[in-house]
């Protein structure tokens, strides 16, 4: 049968073999453009959600941030009354308390995203917390002196400098928060 058959049905099989084999490969080719340029937009849309996440959580660690500093203030202002002896120290923790509001300051979400997200502004928020340190050593040193019954106004202009190098400090972190925030 082999022999009987025809050179031209010959080269007609050949012919239609050498086709699907071409077809075989164009359809090979084609797919693996198709997976390559599904894995690189996959790979671009994930790195836009990252972005976008990661913009999203510096947005809201400036909030933080902002509610952090508006909380050291608020204690500041409060003790700094104390160290002039315009209200009692009970009476400053008492404000502290009535004006502190859990939902608006999460210092362990502060920190978290910090930890996360906020590798380049590490070392703002480290000098941040360094002032914050030497306030609450003050604060210390300055109820220790007011158990003792004397008078806190040795402490009101090194209080006052530290406050305000918080709020430098404060200012810095922010400003970190967002360069970092437009290079994404």
């Amino acid at each position: 049968m082999i022999t009987s058959a025809p050179s031209e049905a010959w080269l007609g099989l050949l012919g239609v073999v050498f086709g699907s084999l071409l077809t075989t490969f164009g359809v090979w080719l084609t797919n693996k453009s198709n997976r390559t340029q599904l894995r690189i937009q996959l790979e671009h849309e994930e790195r836009l959600q990252r972005q976008r996440m990661s913009k999203e959580r510096l947005e809201e660690l400036y909030v933080l941030v902002c509610h952090w500093c508006g909380v050291m203030f608020s204690h500041y202002l409060n003790l700094r009354l104390v160290m002039n002896g315009d209200c009692s120290y009970n009476q400053y923790l008492d404000a502290t308390i009535a004006q502190s509001n859990p939902e608006n300051m999460d210092f362990n979400r502060l920190e978290m995203i910090i930890g996360v997200y906020g590798g380049k502004v590490e070392a703002a928020y480290k000098s941040a917390l360094i002032v914050r340190d030497k306030i609450n050593e003050m604060q210390s040193l300055h109820k220790q002196t007011y158990l003792r019954g004397e008078t806190g106004k040795t402490y009101l202009k090194p209080f006052d400098k530290l406050q305000l190098d918080f709020i430098k400090a404060s200012d810095e972190l922010k400003g970190e928060i967002i360069k970092v925030a437009k290079e994404l």
